[in-house]
């Protein structure tokens, strides 16, 4: 199978820039941004999510957030009329209130649109249809345009890459409907939004740029660095220690412009969150504070029982029924590629790829072996704590793509792809019910799980104890061995 190289130029380019060797024009990637986002719309309202409201508590606690800001101005959320209706599972109580366990900044950030919608009599709990609409709003309003940003820098980011303008375009609209991306776009969430910025924040600090990278670029690669780490915080952090450390060792000095970019959204975070913990530090660091009366985590559904060694749990996290490579194969090119990238000391993409992967590791290793509990994505469809690092390592994809010349190879990749859409649509339908119960429901889900790679999980274990025990004792074959 033979490869094509990347074009190089005999200048040298700084430390961690990647040269532009199909540059796009006007308003292309813009282009492509609002096709998604004006498509979005009507795939959230025919989602069942939308006409048939049923979220998890991780949305409805920041909905009752919003709610709190706008129509009573405090965080906390106890006297939140959507608490009737919120079961108190992603809550926190400090002193004599209760907040949201979530990050503030986003929900912060997305009141405006609330506000707005409360002007027009359309509230939360006015009704099941204006539930509807709000929910709607925020999810189109805030997830959807990240969103479509997300896909107008990863097109960008696609100028890195030998391949055509047309067939660009066509991947960058597949990573759009084709990955976990679209899932967990039709739900307010965190990941989808950390995932865009952290794709701006790439672009804006390894693109090659007429004249060198200028200020404007090294600041908002900080800003959008410092918004995805206060909204995704392990992804989000790691992210900005990466291209913190490329932009210093370009710049051979603490890189000003890039940390004047992040001060803004740290400030922003510690102030709201200190307005909850009194500290700056997130409510995770607070176990007592999930302690309370009432909590769902004092119950016995909350009771979390190991079922097996956490190594075995890194691999259904990758490869398992809900695995992030399971639901988007395409990433198999994209691993291949960085791993490629870390042997060649003189690509300019290899500082990324040193980023990408020690990024990767320490989040596996962070999911799998240092989090209390190894059902920390509840009821989602898919591994969605890796989503935020998902469009890079698809653009490392795309590279592993650009390269390859042989039949096999690009067919493989196509059908990767075919899967990752299947995949999408599925989850959009319901991306807060998990794939091994689904799939109970829908013989296609059924199907295409015969062929996961690590077909074992802690869910379908869970699930046929459950159905051991409900089930009644049966009488034993022969009388004669039945105990007294």
């Amino acid at each position: 199978m033979s490869v094509t190289n990347r074009p190089t130029d005999e200048t040298p380019l700084p430390f961690g820039v990647v040269p532009v060797v199909r540059p796009v024009r006007g308003f292309r990637p813009w282009l492509i941004g609002l096709v998604y986002f004006v498509v979005l719309l009507p795939v959230m309202v025919v989602s069942p999510l939308t006409l048939h409201p049923w979220h998890s508590a991780n949305v409805l606690s920041r909905y009752m957030t919003i709610e709190a800001i706008v129509e009573r101005g405090t965080l906390s959320v106890e006297r939140t009329p959507m608490m009737r209706i919120a079961r108190p599972v992603d809550m926190v109580r400090f002193g004599d209130h209760y907040y949201s366990d979530k990050p503030p900044v986003m929900v912060v950030l997305s009141t405006p649109i609330y506000a707005a919608m409360v002007m027009l009599g359309v509230r939360f709990t006015g009704s099941e249809t204006q539930f509807i609409v709000d929910s709607l709003m925020l999810t189109w309003l805030v997830v959807g345009t990240t969103s479509a940003l997300g896909l107008v820098w990863l097109r960008r980011l696609l100028q890195a890459v030998p391949i055509s303008a047309g067939l660009a375009d066509l991947l960058t609209l597949a990573f759009g409907f084709g990955t976990q991306f679209l899932t967990y776009s039709v739900t307010f969430n965190n990941h989808s939004v950390a995932a865009a910025l952290i794709t701006g924040a790439i672009a804006r600090t390894i693109l090659e740029r007429p004249g060198g990278a200028g200020s404007s670029d090294r600041f908002a690669a900080g800003l959008l660095a410092g918004f995805a780490a206060v909204i995704d915080l392990p992804t989000g952090c790691l992210m900005v220690a990466g291209l913190g450390l490329i932009q210093t060792i370009r710049s051979r000095s603490i890189p000003g412009l890039f940390v004047v970019g992040l001060a803004g959204p740290l400030l922003l975070h510690c102030w709201l969150q200190s307005l909850v913990t009194g500290t700056p530090l997130p409510v995770e660091m607070y176990p007592a504070a999930f302690d309370y009366p009432g909590s769902f985590w004092l119950t016995p559904a909350a009771k979390f029982e190991e079922y097996g060694p956490r190594s075995l749990f890194a691999i259904e996290l990758l490869l398992g029924p809900p695995g992030w490579l399971t639901l988007t194969p395409v990433l198999v090119f994209g691993l291949i590629d960085l791993v490629r990238l870390l042997a060649r000391r003189t690509d300019p993409l290899r500082p990324l790829a040193a980023v990408v992967v020690g990024s990767l590791v320490v989040l596996v290793i962070y999911h799998a072996w240092i989090v209390r509990r190894t059902d920390f994505a509840g009821q989602s469809f898919g591994t969605r704590h890796l989503l935020a690092i998902t469009p890079v390592v698809y653009f490392f994809a795309i590279d592993a793509f650009g390269r390859l010349r042989g039949v096999v190879g690009r067919t493989l990749f196509w059908l990767c792809v075919l899967v990752g859409i299947f995949y999408a649509y599925h989850g959009s339908k319901d991306p807060w019910a998990r794939i091994e119960e689904r799939e109970l429901k829908e013989p296609t889900l059924k199907i295409a799980q015969r062929f996961v790679v690590y077909p074992w999980s802690r869910t379908r274990h869970k699930m046929a104890l459950d159905r051991a025990q409900a089930a009644p004792p049966q009488p034993p074959a022969n009388p004669a061995e039945a105990r007294p």
